[in-house]
């Protein structure tokens, strides 16, 4: 079913985002994970691409498992590394296995080599991907956004020009990178609508886990409240609980205030998840 479809007044939008295991034996523990989320009834489970086009097998084996369990996938795709024939050729394989929704990025480089650099036969943006994707398949389409700006964009002006380029090549709908302060969501999403972009836009939530998760620069403002709080914990149970209750008064905020749904990074834990969702009020 598509993604988009999904979106209909007064029903929020459910998704769980996980990414693959970096060793292909730890794929089982995941598999473990999805029979535990499945009762949650996600609308869809969104799962990441390796950097740089990495983990290609095992990222449609993951994606084809979802299929199988009856829970809809929305496969990552970028354009690093690769050129149009082989991006046709793992598009057709993802159809085959019954993926019809798509994220569809222009990726990361891989670590170490700096600024992204298009393949010769590939795509700049992601606005090209998509444009390519719609003009060959039949998937449903997402994009990412950035509600406090991509940290490449010269200015949130030309990343909301980039944006509008996505949604016209043919973006359904968007998912935002994660945020903590929902002003910030509110006012990039009437932002949008004043440019003229009238696609869904999911926000996306990430419950921090650790003090560690402070030691990297995501490029969104993180409120001191929520540092305080994880930093001084006890131990890494307390800490994660602590960002757990951030996030879930978080998402009952969102949807208080007329969010279409919540897209959660839940970086492949199962108790996030079902807290987050007590939280707001779902039942499984």
């Amino acid at each position: 079913m598509s993604i988009a479809d999904r979106f209909q007044p007064g029903r929020p939008v459910l998704s769980f985002e996980v990414f693959p295991p970096k060793r292909d034996g730890d794929v089982e523990s995941l598999y473990r994970a999805f029979g535990e989320l499945a009762p949650l009834r996600p609308d869809y489970i969104s799962v990441t691409y390796g950097a740089g086009g990495t983990n290609v097998g095992l990222h449609y084996e993951i994606n084809a498992r979802l299929v199988k369990m009856g829970i809809t996938p929305l496969a990552h795709f970028t354009c690093v590394g690769q050129g149009k024939d082989a991006i046709r050729a793992q598009l057709d394989k993802l159809w085959e296995a019954g993926v019809r929704n798509i994220l569809a990025l222009r990726g990361d480089p891989p670590k170490g080599t700096g600024k992204f650099v298009p393949h010769p036969q590939g795509f700049a943006h992601a606005g090209e991907l998509v444009a390519f994707i719609k003009a060959n398949y039949k998937f449903c389409v997402g994009a990412a956004c950035y509600p406090e700006t991509h940290p490449e964009a010269k200015s949130p002006a030309d990343d909301l020009a980039f944006l509008a380029a996505k949604v016209k090549a043919g973006a359904d709908f968007l998912v935002t990178q994660m945020f903590f302060g929902n002003d910030a969501y509110f006012s990039f999403v009437k932002r949008c609508r004043d440019a003229g972009i009238a696609t869904p836009v999911q926000p996306g939530v990430m419950p921090v886990q650790s003090p560690k998760f402070f030691e990297r620069d995501w490029g969104v403002g993180v409120p001191p409240e929520l540092r305080k709080a994880v930093e001084s914990a006890a131990d890494h149970d307390e800490a994660a609980s602590r960002g757990l209750e951030f996030a879930k008064s978080q998402c009952r905020d969102l949807l208080g205030r007329g969010a279409p749904g919540l897209h959660l990074y839940i970086m492949n834990k199962v108790r996030p998840a079902r807290g987050i969702l007590e939280a707001i009020g779902r039942k499984s």
